[in-house]
């Protein structure tokens, strides 16, 4: 329980807003009154904590007679929900490569131009994460189709150096050579097959790469706590959801 409000919380939820949605999801569809009654808190704040919900697409409200009820949106449509939204956060990158290189920087935006840049980046990961761990959202081929030679070692480098990964992955991922190899240290779950990607996103602790196609520039780091943050949590809550 405490696990699923800290994800929720790194959702953009306050703590009674997380702890609402939970209560509502035990209770099902409910008054304000009952579900104040079952956190313990007064009815009338129970209302600014529903609407709220409400506004960030969490609960329904329904009228039966002179009533009003809140029901919770399923845990399931909560990943889509989150899942379209880290989609426009990686629409943004246009956006975010319109600016000047000196406005990037002081936004903690970085763009990789060259694949000579991004292996780079990629040797200072082996030494910057050893031994932690971090997550990968898109499509297996189109990253090592960027190198193929470069990436299938790095895989391996990775892997010596303690690093471990988990994995959210198109379905066309599945049949890239290798995702069976335990030796790797990676944890995989696929996601359902009309979920495309062209790109692929890195989430670190203190930064995201996301790297492919789609980006103008062949990748762009960015390094924007709340951004990070963000990231990280819609990726712990699709993780949960997923098979």
């Amino acid at each position: 329980m405490h696990k699923n409000l800290e994800i929720l919380n790194g959702l953009g939820l306050s703590k009674p807003e997380a702890e609402a949605y939970v209560a509502l999801l035990k209770m099902g569809s409910t008054q304000a009154t009952d579900l104040a009654s079952e956190m313990g808190l007064k009815r009338t704040t129970a209302y600014p904590i529903l609407d709220r919900l409400e506004k960030e697409g969490l609960v329904t409200t329904y009228k039966r007679g002179h009533k009003n009820y809140y029901t919770p949106l399923r845990p399931n449509k909560l990943a889509l929900l989150y899942e379209e939204r880290l989609k426009a956060l990686v629409n943004i990158v246009p956006t975010l490569e319109a600016l000047e290189n000196k406005e990037s920087a002081e936004f903690g935006v970085r763009f990789i131009q060259s694949k000579s840049e991004l292996k780079r980046f990629y040797k200072d990961i082996l030494d910057e994460y050893e031994g932690k761990e971090y997550y990968i959202i898109g499509s297996a081929p189109a990253w090592i189709g960027l190198d193929r030679e470069f990436f299938l070692d790095f895989r391996r480098r990775r892997a010596a150096r303690g690093i471990r990964v988990k994995l959210l992955l198109s379905a066309d991922s599945a049949k890239e050579e290798g995702q069976d190899d335990e030796s790797l240290l990676r944890e995989f779950k696929y996601l359902a097959p009309h979920y495309k990607f062209k790109s692929t996103i890195d989430i670190y602790d203190d930064k995201v790469i996301i790297v492919g196609p789609e980006v103008k520039a062949l990748a762009v780091v960015i390094a924007i706590p709340p951004m990070v943050d963000i990231f990280q949590s819609v990726f712990k809550a699709l993780w949960d959801a997923s098979k």
